[in-house]
């Protein structure tokens, strides 16, 4: 097993009722201060944790999710014969009510992304 480095120490605060077993056996009890390397922290446990001390995301090993430009997040998609979607990439559900004409569908696109 390895050994967490003392430097790498943060200062973690459990907030919510229950406790919890860290790997290295400690019990963490509601409201409890403890230190721990952000590697020691079950990632099941992340929710109910809070850290006392400014981290990076990347030092904490959460998911980093990466930055879409606002140009590729929306799109104008044809419905048919003239009428247009303009529609969420990541959800793909359209963002206006009812179909739109080309013209419509490009104003809703350029406010979108302004």
């Amino acid at each position: 097993m390895k050994r967490a480095d003392q430097s790498r120490k943060v200062r973690w605060r459990k907030v919510g009722g229950g406790s919890f077993r860290m790997a290295n056996g400690k019990i963490i009890k509601p409201n409890q201060v403890f230190s721990a390397a952000p590697e020691e922290i079950p990632k099941g446990f992340r929710d109910v944790i809070v850290s006392l001390e400014d981290i990076p995301a990347e030092q904490m090993d959460l998911p980093v999710e990466p930055k879409v430009p606002v140009e590729e997040l929306y799109t104008v998609r044809s419905r048919g014969i003239g009428w247009y979607d303009v529609v969420n990439t990541q959800t793909d559900k359209a963002m206006n009510e009812r179909a739109l004409r080309a013209a419509e569908a490009e104003a809703l696109f350029k406010e979108l992304t302004a």
